[in-house]
This record gives C-alpha cells, structure tokens and sequence, in this order.
C-alpha cells in the first residue's frame, strides 16, 4: 500500500483542518502524519492566545495530557528488557512497602494491571488535583482509597495510581522519572522540544495557553500543574516532537536503525489486555481496549493503537494504524474537546480512501446529548436536594458553628469548615481548593449557570469528605453527585 498526498490534496487537507477548528469555535490547534518514516503532513492553524498573532506553528508546545502514559509504559518496558522488571511479578516485590486499601490486591497486583487499569479503583482524580503534595506522599496516600468493583473484574481508568509505576522506575534505575525518560527515550528519539512541566516549557516556547468553554464561549484560563502525577500526564510537547514517536512505534527502531527494546516487548505494549468499552456509539468501532500504555480499538476494520489526552484547557489524540504503518497526532486547545478525534478519523478515512463520515457532525451531536444529559442530572439533582432544604427554618449565624471545624480523611487529607460572616466556607487544604456556601450554583456542561435559593451547604462530598465538585468556578471536575453532609444536613 502506498500513500501520498498530491499538491491538491495537501491543499484540501490543510483548508479542512482549519475549517473545523474555526467550526468548533477553537484558538489553535496543530496536525502531524507519518506514513512509514515519512512525514505526509505537519502544520499548525490558528493562534496560541485570542487576539494575538502568535500563529500554531508543528513547533508550538502543547501539553499531550494522558498522553504522557505512553512513554511510562516504554520506561517500564525498558527495565523488562534489562531483568529488572516483570509485568507480572506482584509489585510488592520490588516495593514492599505498596500497599492498596484491598489486602488481596496490595499483594497481587502488577505494573500489567496498573497499566491497563484494572485495579479496582475509580478515578479519585480530586485527591491529586492541584495538589501540594509530592509523588511519593501522593502513592502513600493510595492505600486509603477504597475500590468500587473487584480486583481485576473490570476497567476502571485511573490517573492517581500511574503515579506508582513512574515512582517504580526511580526506585530500579536510580533516575528520577523525568530523567530516566528524558534520556532513554526522548534524548534517542531526537524529541528535543519536550518537557515534564509547564514552566520549563514556559522558557522554552512557544506554547499554546489553556481554554476551556464557560458560559457559551471559550475562555482562557491559568495552566494547571499536574507534576505531582507526572508519569499519568504532565508531559508537553509539539507536533515536529510526537511524529518521531509515532515514527518510532510504527518502525520499532530509533532513527540509527537501532532498537530501543526488542520488537516482541515493542508489540506486546499494542496487544488487548482488558475490555474497556465492549458496545461504543459507532458501528465503525466494535470495541475498545485497554493495552499497556495504550488503548486498542478497530476502526472501520482496522487495528488502531491510541491514546487520548486530556488536560485543564487542552486536548490532544495520538493514534497509529500499524498494519498500515500510518499515524497521526493532533494537539488542540480547550478540554474536553471532540475536535482531535473527529479530525483524526477524518484524516484516516481521506487517506485510507473510504467512504467519508461526518465525523464532525457526529460528535458535534454527541457534544450536545451529552449537555443535555448533564442538564437533567442537575435538574433532578436539583430536586433531590430542595426536597431536603427546610425553606421555613434556615440556619442562624449561631446554627453554622457546629459545622465548623476540620475533617480528615487519610486519603484525601483535611478539610477545613470555617464560618464567615453569614457563611461558610469549606478549603481542602492539601489541594488549596476554597469553596464557599452563599447560594447553591448549578452550571451546565455548556456553560450554564443558574443561582438556587435555600440555606443548604451546596458541595459534593461523602460524609466527612470530598470526592467531587460541580459547580467550583463553573467546570465539573470529577462528574460525580453525591451531597451528603455532617449530620446528614445537605
């Protein structure tokens, strides 16, 4: 098979990308193809921030989000090669001290089951959200997070746990996560234009600034600092940078033509470990998989190996077709965003000559179910906790004091409930997170806010503690809705 793109259809590839990024109302965004070790397409579209001229260009860094699980996945494989390591030893081995709240699964768990998420543990995203905690207080803290399925029995993605393989490689190769990374993967690969934190990327430049949609339209908002859970997803790079990667996971050999792990190893990362989605949207995607580092999925009758990523105000899709030895990387702004995956899609069905689907339009429309969705979880949210509020007997200023005072949870640390003036106000200390109760704020997902009357304390926690947040300056950060407080007063 061979694949090209003539003087037109370049033309039409680039004038469709940037049509769609105008579409989805986006700042910038930035495209790469590979085809065997041969670059097709790289180009950025439009600009690093509104109202400035600073165009995308495939140099432009952008923070690749999960993305970053990749390159953990092949340090990891790195040690396998070396006799250090073995997907299938119990980690307890290498780390005795590891431990998980579930005693069966603190002594049977192995860098496999981390890596294809099937630990048992849902997300606890909160408990690293903007943390002030460094990445071994972060893994201590694991043991006190209770599963909600089996050992083993089922996908469940997760970000905190990622963070013990990456503490992993430092304890067996004596280098930090980032160094070790740095200069057996990326200094080889010649990606030289990548980083493990924003302010390095900062100095380096250029860099896209982060957007997210709020009220109806796309807002710029601060960079998150996610290097406490560096090995999970803090890596930021370019597209010039992911090509090599990609070229690189297509080839299985570094541009000298030597290997970087054997071809094996290399094909064992890409192979189905746990099912991740056995029924999707689209009849062109049967199924999805879970892999080592990866997720695995068919896509219209071809075997394709992605990962997505997803950060505070930016999106990217990374992916390759293996037997068609093609791949594609797309770095975008805004969170949350469909954009890189409906592009991606797109690019594969033009290339690949079939039939074309409105990618776009398909996952415009799933944007807005999923809205509406969201809308009428918070509108029977809504009710739930009017049901509770007693409107004749609000709480006097004295009433508010037996709330105050902190709450500790081992996993998810402090929270402090303080009184002030005529309310109160809640902070998670270890995460410099503040919320105050004034009135109740529902916000859709599409940016719509609404004021609630009412004396109830209006935050997602679960008895004593915080695992969920909507509403905290208009984003839904963890998607879950439990209200729940001290005394059973919601």
């Amino acid at each position: 098979m061979s694949i090209g793109l003539t003087t037109n259809r370049l033309r039409d590839l680039t004038q469709h990308a940037d049509r769609i990024r105008e579409e989805w109302g986006f700042p910038g965004s930035a495209v790469g193809i590979v085809y065997d070790d041969k670059v097709l397409f790289s180009a950025g579209f439009g600009h690093h921030r509104i109202g400035e001229n600073s165009e995308v260009t495939p140099h432009t860094l952008f923070p690749i989000a999960s993305a970053t699980k990749s390159f953990t996945a092949m340090s990891l494989a790195l040690l396998v090669e070396e006799g250090k390591l073995d997907w299938d030893v119990p980690l307890q081995q290498y780390w005795p001290a590891f431990r998980l709240f579930d005693p069966i699964a603190s002594v049977q768990i192995t860098v496999r089951d981390i890596l294809c998420h099937r630990s048992g543990l849902p997300r606890h995203d909160l408990v690293w959200y903007n943390t002030r905690l460094t990445r071994e207080q972060l893994v201590e803290r694991v043991r006190y997070l209770e599963p909600t399925v089996d050992f083993r029995h089922s996908y469940q993605y997760q970000n905190l746990l990622y963070t013990a393989p990456g503490h992993l490689v430092e304890r067996l190769s004596g280098l930090s996560w980032e160094d070790f990374v740095k200069e057996r993967i990326l200094t080889k690969l010649g990606m030289d234009h990548s980083y493990f934190n924003v302010e390095n990327a900062r100095h380096a430049g250029p860099i896209a600034l982060p957007y997210m949609w709020k009220a109806g339209s796309v807002t710029e908002v601060p960079f998150l600092n996610n290097e406490a859970i560096g090995p999970a997803g803090s890596m930021i790079s370019c597209v010039e940078d992911m090509i090599k990667w990609l070229t690189f996971q297509l080839r299985g050999v570094l541009p000298d033509g030597q290997p970087l792990v054997g071809q094996q190893l290399l094909l064992e990362m890409h192979q189905p470990q746990m099912v991740s989605s056995p029924q999707t949207l689209y009849p062109e995607i049967p199924f999805v998989c879970s892999a080592l580092g990866w997720f695995v999925q068919s896509y219209r009758g071809h075997n394709m190996i992605f990962h997505p990523g997803n950060l505070q105000g930016f999106t990217s899709f990374v992916s390759f077709l293996p037997e068609q030895k093609l791949g594609i990387v797309v770095l975008s702004q805004v969170d949350q965003s469909r954009l890189p995956v409906a592009l991606t899609y797109e690019i594969y069905d033009r290339l690949l000559d079939m039939a074309p689907l409105d990618w776009h339009g398909r996952l415009k429309q799933e944007v807005q179910e999923e809205a509406k969705k969201m809308e009428e979880q918070l509108q029977n949210f809504k009710k739930s906790i009017d049901s509770m509020d007693d409107h004749d007997h609000p709480l006097s200023s004295r009433q508010y004091g037996r709330y105050e005072g902190n709450y500790h949870h081992p996993g998810y640390g402090i929270v402090s409930i303080a009184h002030t003036e005529n309310s109160l106000q809640m902070k998670m200390l270890d995460n410099r997170l503040t919320f105050r109760r004034r009135h109740r704020r529902f916000c859709s997902k599409a940016g719509a806010c609404r004021e609630s009357k009412g004396d109830s304390f209006y935050t997602h926690v679960k008895s004593y503690f915080p695992i969920g947040v909507v509403g905290y300056d208009g984003q839904n950060y963890d998607g879950n809705a439990v209200c729940v407080v001290h005394d059973q007063l919601c």
